[in-house]
């Protein structure tokens, strides 16, 4: 027996007992032509909590794609640890600033970059919730940001940092000048400055005839994205870019007609 037969014969004992693995080994003579036909498509089969409800026509499918051996299968990252020997995990960071400033100029500087700042109790500490992911908690001469890591996050992050490093350079600022509370929106002027922004954006047609007092919606080539007017939340099932553009240019709009106590 030559080497290459026993090469065969030892892989075929390796995989004799695997039920999953239906393996024939080869062992073709030098110079003997061999054609070998691979498929050009790929099935993966999805599992998890991803195969719980039938899917529809056109419906996008996220998750993870896992190959074991020759098989692939697309299950939920949550469902990892179930089909697969990996486990997930959650990175939160944490970071700390020098700041000598006020909370008042602080709680000002991060409203004017957000709009939507929050005041929480955690531990017995004040403190300020940013872009509904980003907490901001102060100590003497300290401000300490901590969130969860992905990448939309830490932009976020790195926002906050830069306004938290201009508050600090701006600390002798006068009293008069700092925004105690946000100032309030007139709701029927918004919302006439809205519906002619989205006429402008996507034709008068765009717009829906039925108003109701808190909320309005717009329709684009047969997709419909509500916007929330105490919110100022837009949501469209059915199309995320279109989501993505007017959850931008409803925050924008609100930003620039928000009245600024000087």
């Amino acid at each position: 027996m030559n080497e290459m037969s026993r090469l065969k014969a030892a892989i075929t004992r390796e995989y004799e007992d695997d039920a999953e693995i239906d393996i024939e080994v080869h062992n073709p003579r030098n110079t003997q032509a061999v054609e070998l036909y691979f498929r050009g498509e790929k099935m993966a089969k999805v599992m998890g909590k991803l195969a719980l409800e039938n899917p529809k026509h056109g419906q996008h499918v996220s998750g993870v794609l896992v190959k074991k051996n020759f098989n692939y299968h697309i299950v939920d990252p949550s469902d990892l640890s179930n089909y697969t020997n990996m486990i997930t995990s959650v990175i939160t960071q944490k970071q700390s600033v020098p700041y000598l400033g006020s909370k008042q100029l602080l709680h000002h500087y991060l409203n004017q970059l957000s709009g939507d700042v929050e005041k929480l109790d955690a531990h017995g500490k004040q403190t300020l919730r940013v872009f509904k992911s980003i907490s901001i908690t102060y100590e003497a001469g300290l401000v300490i940001l901590e969130w969860v890591a992905n990448p939309v996050n830490d932009m976020y992050a790195d926002s906050c940092v830069s306004v938290i490093l201009a508050a600090d350079s701006s600390k002798a600022v006068s009293a008069k000048y700092l925004l105690s509370a946000p100032m309030k929106v007139d709701r029927m002027h918004f919302k006439e400055c809205l519906l002619e922004m989205m006429a402008d954006m996507f034709g008068s047609e765009c717009l829906s005839s039925v108003y109701k007092a808190d909320r309005t919606q717009i329709t684009v080539d047969g997709k419909t994205a509500v916007i929330d007017l105490d919110t100022l939340e837009v949501t469209c099932e059915e199309d995320e870019g279109l989501q993505q553009m007017v959850q931008t240019a409803v925050s924008k709009l609100h930003q620039s007609i928000t009245p600024l106590t000087v």
